[in-house]
């Protein structure tokens, strides 16, 4: 199919950059909890779930829009 490359490559890639945010993220609240900012294991573990799950759904939202178009590289 005609584009199927160019489109693998741009979904490999906002796939890339999505998962660096949340990492950055969970980096981030991480560093507040060792910081001993009042983030109890429970409070740690639920914001944790919720920056894996908002990341995973940006993903596949992206994909599902990328499905929509026809792309070529120049």
């Amino acid at each position: 199919m005609k584009g199927e490359k160019e489109k693998e490559f741009l979904q490999f890639q906002v796939q890339r950059k999505v998962v660096s945010l949340y990492k950055s993220f969970l980096f981030i609240l991480a560093n507040l909890k060792a910081q001993g900012y009042d983030i109890d294991e429970d409070m740690y573990q639920r914001c944790r779930k919720r920056v894996l799950d908002q990341g995973n759904d940006t993903i596949r939202e992206i994909e599902d829009y990328l499905n929509n178009f026809d792309i070529r590289l120049k």
